[in-house]
């Protein structure tokens, strides 16, 4: 327990101030945290690369490269969030205004992904209705109706947020 009280009196204070600096502060403090964590990602990756070279199972060293490259991924994903840079005189309407417009935005796209796999299902349905196929009109089925329910809850989403 010790320890855990150790842990988090090393962790930074909130942050606090106007919303341009909280904002700042938290992606500083986010994309730090997410950097370490994608190289201690990489890291396990490169062992456990290391441990199954010694065996004949390519699986093992798939799965260990795979795990490595993630973790190289996460760390330069996170890299450059200095695109998020946010002007001192950003107000809070500003940023309520930009955040409405970029959930608009993302919205629209996942309903059109809502859309093509209700689509793509019905398209499966039909075929395996075609070929007296109830594995596959089941699948078709459960296609149409995934893609329904994200269209549906991507359509709710400023109800939501």
């Amino acid at each position: 327990m010790q320890h855990l009280l150790a842990l988090l009196t090393a962790l930074p204070e909130a942050p606090a101030g106007t919303p341009a600096e909280m904002a700042e502060t938290g992606i500083t403090f986010f994309s730090t945290w997410l950097q370490r964590i994608g190289a201690i990602v990489a890291f396990v990756g490169a062992i456990k690369l290391c441990l199954s070279l010694k065996s004949e199972e390519g699986r093992e060293q798939m799965t260990a490269i795979l795990t490595m490259v993630s973790g190289f991924m996460i760390t330069a994903a996170v890299a450059g969030l200095n695109v998020f840079n946010i002007p001192d005189t950003y107000t809070e309407a500003a940023a309520t205004t930009e955040f409405r417009s970029i959930l608009t935005f993302v919205g629209r796209w996942i309903r059109r992904v809502g859309a093509a796999g209700m689509l793509f299902g019905a398209i499966s349905a039909m075929m395996a209705s075609k070929d007296q196929n109830p594995a596959s009109k089941a699948n078709g089925v459960k296609l149409m109706a995934v893609g329904g329910m994200v269209w549906a809850i991507s359509a709710m989403i400023h109800t939501i947020v």
